[in-house]
């Protein structure tokens, strides 16, 4: 790979961030699991951090009638669940889910998909603030804003919105100066 828009210490500076990924299993359900809208699970037997029922906040005509639950699993990338399709996954999560909701039947779903995401959240590590990132990149023109520089706080879609927004509204003065 060649990557010359860069210098190998800087290339090596963004490397040194290690990263956990993500695996999120999405079910189409004819019914409703729970009335509960977001399930943290802090169960070690249980494999996933949280349980939630999309449609318990929004309504389910938006989805044509179907229940949207989601399952997320933080993991290494090398982890075997990581590497599994739609399917294996779902033969995974569905012995899990019944012991949480007894009542839930495979006929139940409709229709099932799994997403990845194999930088989801730095791991943040002793002296992880030196690792973070600047903003201004290497090469003019180049900015860089990614979860991990979203710290202290944990990684957070808000956290990203509000830092996306940040720096564009940053970028928008510089240009603004420039004209």
């Amino acid at each position: 790979m060649v990557r010359d828009w860069a210098s190998p210490d800087y290339i090596r500076s963004l490397e040194q961030i290690q990263y956990i990924g993500n695996v999120c299993l999405v079910l189409e359900l004819d019914r409703s699991l729970s009335k509960t809208y977001w399930l943290n699970v802090n169960d070690p037997s249980f494999p996933f951090v949280g349980v939630i029922e999309h449609t318990n906040f929004e309504r389910p005509e938006t989805y044509g009638g179907k229940h949207i639950v989601y399952l997320s699993k933080y993991l290494p990338h090398t982890d075997a669940l990581y590497a599994m399709d739609a399917d294996a996954f779902l033969d995974y999560a569905l012995p899990f889910l019944k012991t949480m909701f007894p009542a839930l039947e495979r006929s139940w779903i409709q229709a099932h998909h799994l997403w990845r995401a194999r930088w989801s959240q730095p791991v943040v590590a002793r002296h992880y603030s030196k690792l973070i990132p600047a903003e201004d990149g290497p090469v003019e023109g180049l900015h860089v804003c990614s979860m991990a520089q979203i710290y202290p706080e944990d990684r957070g879609t808000n956290y990203a919105i509000r830092e996306g927004r940040r720096i564009g509204r940053r970028l928008a003065g510089l240009l603004e100066e420039k004209a």
